[in-house]
């Protein structure tokens, strides 16, 4: 603000041009002397305002990038910490062009719209009361239209503003398509739909294009319409100051003064119309950045949460219902109850609800009635820091960064030492394959660990959930990417490591169900089986099916191997 009133001292320099003037027309005695200090003092405020001038805007652009900084980290903390729920409804794309685009447009206001706005207002404020002081018959038509500016102005920006925020929304589809095809690059090329991609990509542009253009066209009238309304002052002054002239109401310098401050302050106004325009731009994009950042996370921990110094890991589901907000429920009813140190297997059909029974465990998701509860305490009263660290989880996508194998394996604890992540990677039957890359643990792999095969890939993500050494673990599907042979290794690594740990495996291959003590079998969010995989073989339901099913599958697999 130093810097702006600064800024301003150019408007007193028409008041030097006034006097100049004024004395050379005149031909005053002292006319040279005046013209001398005139010419002194512009040459001075000339300088000082350049040094100003570069100082202020350091100092505001400075600020604006800072802005953006809080901006992004805002939204980076406020993401983590948003559930499931919020997902649900904003896709990848969305949040990336309002973590970028909307952030760069506020940051742009910030910045010129910082510097712009404070100097057209006091410039408007100063050369309003300098012309009044010089003739005020001359000011009052004059001043009269700047008001009509200011209107044009905002009648445009309220047009702007709705458009800006139509073109952004766009914008969201087309930044999340192009996320999409990128991330399912492979599979466009597997299925040879490059041509239909591209197709579809250029649809969307050309209809980019005609959402646009609205918005082109008013920032096309925008300038024209302020420019030739700025002249009309101009007009005025020639033919009104030159009547006041020559009736001898305005001195020549002073009707000079005029026209020197018309420019001075019309320039600053029309810079407003571009702030407006930023404005309006940045407020449409700030309203979309406030969906993320005044999100409300839904699942947190209460005040004064639970914190046992230990946990056993007991579990217990009482009369538990979830449904997604739809009508139907994707767990009903369910009332368990799994003792410490239980290895529990958890099948079911497609639908059954068996991701949803480890998104509670996992209290992603809350459930819309019902208790679930660990060691005799709703988890809803844990610390959620402490509930999630109490679980090994290994979820059915096994999500590697693009990073080192070793720093993906240290992930949920990054002061890991060298050796802990080793002994892992030794439990899971990795190490050996690992150290044959060239870099060993150093080796970075791909984007979700394309590089690694699927049962390595698997085994990197139970290294993870075991270098907590959590008293549960949660396998969702942890055979679901691998082969018959990678599939016997993987259980015959997992064997040992959750003995003594509660364990909930959800699989869709019986397989797996080998590990466990028992087997519970998910229908519509119901339990319809509950028992030891001989009781329910006994039975000859829902499980005792699908057992024979699989095993008429794998015989026929190896039949065709062996022909």
């Amino acid at each position: 603000m130093v810097g702006v009133l600064i800024n301003i001292s150019d408007m007193v320099v028409p008041m030097f041009i006034s006097a100049s003037i004024d004395a050379a027309s005149l031909k005053k005695p002292d006319a040279s002397h005046i013209i001398l200090s005139a010419l002194l003092w512009v040459v001075g405020i000339a300088i000082v305002r350049t040094f100003t001038f570069v100082a202020s805007r350091y100092v505001i652009v400075g600020v604006s990038r800072h802005t953006a900084y809080d901006l992004r980290n805002i939204i980076y903390d406020r993401l983590l910490k948003l559930s499931d729920r919020f997902f649900v409804g904003m896709s990848t794309g969305e949040i990336m062009n309002r973590a970028s685009s909307d952030v760069q447009s506020v940051t742009m206001f910030l910045g010129m719209g910082g510097n712009l706005f404070p100097n057209a207002v006091l410039r408007t404020i100063l050369g309003t009361i300098l012309m009044i002081s010089i003739s005020w018959k001359l000011a009052i038509p004059v001043l009269l239209f700047v008001p009509a500016l200011f209107f044009i102005e905002y009648l445009f920006g309220k047009k702007i503003f709705k458009l800006y925020r139509v073109v952004q929304d766009y914008n969201d589809k087309v930044v999340s398509r192009v996320q999409e095809n990128y991330s399912g690059a492979r599979t466009i090329r597997s299925y040879n739909q490059e041509d239909h991609e591209k197709r579809m990509y250029k649809g969307m542009m050309d209809k980019y294009v005609q959402t646009i253009r609205p918005l082109n066209v008013m920032d096309a009238l925008f300038w024209p319409i302020l420019n030739m309304a700025s002249w009309t002052p101009v007009l005025i002054i020639l033919w009104y100051g030159g009547v006041l002239y020559m009736q001898g109401q305005i001195t020549l310098g002073g009707l000079s003064a005029f026209i020197a401050y018309v420019s001075l302050m019309i320039w600053p106004i029309i810079s407003l119309g571009w702030v407006t325009n930023l404005y309006q731009r940045s407020n449409a994009s700030l309203k979309r950045i406030v969906e993320i950042t005044e999100a409300v996370p839904d699942i947190k921990s209460p005040p004064n949460p639970y914190r046992p110094k230990t946990v056993g890991g007991e579990i217990e589901l009482k009369d538990v219902k979830l449904s997604y907000g739809t009508e139907t429920n994707s767990i009903d009813g369910i009332s368990i109850v799994i003792p410490k140190g239980q290895v529990v297997g958890v099948v079911g059909p497609v639908g059954s609800g068996k991701s949803s029974f480890g998104k509670l465990l996992l209290r992603v998701w809350d459930p819309d009635s019902g208790e679930v509860s660990i060691d005799g305490v709703d988890i809803r009263k844990w610390d959620l820091k402490t509930l999630r660290k109490s679980f090994g989880y290994v979820p059915q996508d096994n999500f590697l960064f693009s990073a080192s194998i070793g720093e993906n394996i240290a992930f949920a604890k990054p002061d890991a030492t060298k050796e802990e992540i080793e002994k892992v990677a030794e439990m899971v039957q990795i190490r050996d394959e690992i150290e044959r890359f060239p870099e060993g643990f150093g080796t970075v792999v791909g984007e979700r660990g394309v590089t690694l095969s699927g049962g390595q890939r698997q085994r990197v993500a139970i290294a993870r959930a075991l270098l907590l050494d959590p008293p549960i673990m949660l396998l969702d599907d942890p055979l679901s990417a691998v082969d018959t042979s990678t599939e016997d290794a993987i259980i015959d690594t997992l064997e040992p490591i959750i003995k003594g740990r509660t364990t909930i495996i959800i699989a869709h291959r019986v397989s797996a169900m080998r590990l466990a003590d028992r087997i519970i079998v998910l229908d519509k969010g119901r339990v319809v089986e509950d028992g030891a995989h001989q009781e329910l073989m006994a039975k000859g339901g829902y499980y005792a099916d699908l057992v024979e099913k699989q095993r008429l599958a794998t015989q026929i697999g190896q039949e065709g191997i062996n022909a």
